[in-house]
């Protein structure tokens, strides 16, 4: 091995090692600061995606992890970044169909530094694919929407061509004429009759009967009164017929209570009726022999 072709391959390692390590210096800065940003989806990034601000590269995706429903993205930034307590993040394409990268909005020096830990609100928007997913969504749902219309319209067709239906309608349409004629006559009619006159002999009729209900209230008022008056007085004949009753079911003194309540009485009164009885048929069929002395 010549002295020349050493020293070519001295350069050469030389050159590559140069290289490596300007590329390393370029993607791993000293002091690089850290921060968290959450999304509800990340698809499309992966570790190493690029983070920018204002489409300057500042940073990038260091590691992905899943908490709960969302996913946390860990980003390194440049050591001139400061990030503030309002920051957000949006999740956006690189170029078309390849890949994702994170432009970071660092907010304002008025809400003061994020803490460390805290976390950077961030939002997914949907790129191509997605929207490309959706569309296939809406395509089936267009489908079957239009299926439905196909089967809604067959339907209509079927009650349409129904003869008896068209019938129908036809009767329908022609009575709403007649109907519609008769308003129009009757809103004619009522045109040509005098409103005016009959609201006034319609007051003039009210305020007759408002003068014949006032004649007529001291009246009725008289009656009532009368009515009333009668109604006491019967109540007090009613008491008197029954204190009557009462006495005469418990008196046995008077001619009435002994008719009434002793039987022995009536037994004797019955014996009489018969005696007189039978003495008023024997005369009327033997006749009486009667003796009179005058003088």
């Amino acid at each position: 091995m010549n002295k020349e072709f050493k020293v070519g391959l001295t350069v050469t390692l030389a050159l590559l090692l140069l290289g490596a390590s300007l590329i390393w210096v370029k993607d791993v800065q000293v002091g690089t600061k850290t921060a968290n940003i959450l999304f509800s989806n990340v698809s499309g990034l992966e570790i190493g995606s690029p983070v920018t601000i204002n489409g300057v590269k500042k940073g990038k995706v260091e590691a992905l992890q899943i908490l709960g429903s969302n996913v946390n993205a860990q980003i390194s930034l440049a050591p001139d970044v400061t990030v503030y307590r309002d920051a957000t993040a949006r999740l956006l394409m690189r170029e078309l169909m390849t890949g994702k990268k994170i432009e970071l909005e660092p907010g304002t020096p008025a809400s003061g530094e994020l803490p460390p830990g805290d976390l950077i609100q961030g939002l997914f928007i949907a790129d191509i694919p997605e929207l490309v997913g959706y569309a296939g969504e809406a395509i089936d749902t267009l489908r079957i929407l239009v299926g439905d219309m196909r089967q809604t319209l067959h339907n209509a067709n079927m009650i349409i061509g129904d003869q008896a239906l068209q019938e129908d309608l036809k009767i329908t349409i022609k009575n709403i004429r007649l109907a519609s004629s008769d308003l129009v006559q009757i809103s004619r009619d009522m045109r040509t009759v005098d409103i005016k006159g009959i609201a006034q002999k319609v007051d003039t009729t009210l305020v007759n009967i408002n003068e014949f209900s006032s004649r007529l209230e001291p009246e009725l008022t008289q009656t009532v009164k009368h009515v009333q008056g009668t109604l006491t007085h019967a109540d007090t004949l009613i008491e008197s017929l029954q204190d009557l009753t009462s006495r005469l079911s418990t008196d046995k003194q008077t001619l009435a209570g002994k008719i009434l309540n002793d039987p022995k009485f009536m037994a004797k009164i019955d014996s009489v009726v018969t005696d007189l009885d039978s003495l008023v048929r024997r005369g009327y069929d033997d006749g009486i022999n009667v003796r009179l002395k005058l003088f």
